[in-house]
Parts: C-alpha cells; sequence; structure tokens
C-alpha cells in the first residue's frame, strides 16, 4: 500500500519487453539475457533487470527506460 491507498506493483521475473524503435513502433519480444548494466556489474552476472541496463532482444539490444521493480512492466529502446 502506498500513499492515497494505492497498491504498487512489483515484477519479480520477465520473460517479455515492450521496445520501441526510432520510428515510434512498439513491439514486444522475447527478453534473451542481460547483457550490460552500468550500475552494477555483479547483476549481469545474476540477470537481474534494472533501469539502464542492456539486454539482448529478438530485435537486438534494447536499453531499459522503465523501473520494472517499482512500476511492473519492462520497457525499452533499441540501441545500435
Amino acid at each position: 500500500r502506498t500513499l492515497g491507498g494505492h497498491n504498487k506493483k512489483s515484477l519479480i521475473s520477465a520473460k517479455k519487453i515492450n521496445v520501441a524503435d526510432k520510428k515510434g513502433k512498439t513491439i514486444t519480444t522475447d527478453i534473451l539475457n542481460v547483457i550490460e548494466n552500468p550500475a552494477n556489474p555483479n547483476l549481469v552476472r545474476r540477470n537481474i533487470i534494472t533501469k539502464g541496463c542492456i539486454v539482448e532482444t529478438q530485435l537486438g539490444r534494447a536499453r531499459v527506460t522503465s523501473r520494472p521493480g517499482q512500476e511492473g512492466v519492462v520497457n525499452g529502446v533499441l540501441v545500435k
């Protein structure tokens, strides 16, 4: 329970990510692996997804823009 009587959704595990490309098109795809995390390299070894980490998807690499532990969804943008 949060302030105002609302409930906060937390994400325990994720297999899908909503990926947006430069054209503004959003596609839901599978998460294959965590590639890089500038916050903590130990999180890469444990495959923990946080905001700002780079994940490998079927469309290519994507940077996570949402906060999965706080928002309950994984969103990202494609990275070249």
